[in-house]
């Protein structure tokens, strides 16, 4: 596999994506393998983008597949699991994953420039994926209510309301004390 035209054409971190995967394969745990940015964090996958870049190439170059799409699902959020394309698949009927045997879809690509061709289709349909916006600008979600929005909000309303009514008795008092100086 590390000789073939596909392993060639992967870039360094998606090779060390694969290491990483590879090394949760346990005896009978293919297709039940994650790729979550959580766990991948402590092996140097840091960025979701270099992640996602990562599965993407080796999904399209056939050294892994999908075995269940992550998301919301059952009313809480799951990963997305994989398969290595080399090993057979045990049944997981919990996880709805169906036993298959070894597919080896790395071998399909004879040359370096048809696992070439793969790796720019599937990275532009990628980028087909994702909603464009015709100024280019980023469209920002607020999260601030209206009344935040109108002015800076540090204390409660009565801690403003007392800080004011001690400044008008403090004043108060001068005024008193200037217009009647021998009363004291």
């Amino acid at each position: 596999m590390l000789d073939s035209m596909a392993w060639r054409m992967l870039g360094t971190s998606s090779q060390a994506l694969y290491v990483v995967m590879r090394r949760k394969l346990q005896g009978t745990n293919n297709g039940n393998i994650s790729a979550a940015l959580g766990d991948l964090k402590h092996y140097g996958i840091k960025s979701s983008a270099t992640l996602a870049k990562g599965l993407r190439e080796l999904q399209v170059l056939g050294f892994i597949a999908m075995t269940r799409q992550g998301g919301i699902a059952y009313g809480r959020q799951v990963c997305s699991l994989y398969r290595f394309t080399d090993e057979a698949v045990f049944q997981h009927p919990k996880l709805k994953i169906e036993a298959c045997n070894a597919t080896n879809d790395w071998q399909k690509f004879t040359t370096l420039a048809d696992a070439k061709n793969a790796l720019l289709q599937g990275h532009a349909a990628s980028k087909n994926k994702g909603v464009k916006i015709k100024s280019g600008l980023q469209i920002l979600k607020r999260t601030d209510s209206d009344f935040e929005a109108l002015r800076r909000f540090n204390d409660s309303d009565s801690e403003a309301v007392t800080a004011s009514l001690v400044q008008k008795l403090k004043q108060a008092g001068k005024i008193k004390q200037a217009a009647n100086p021998h009363a004291a």
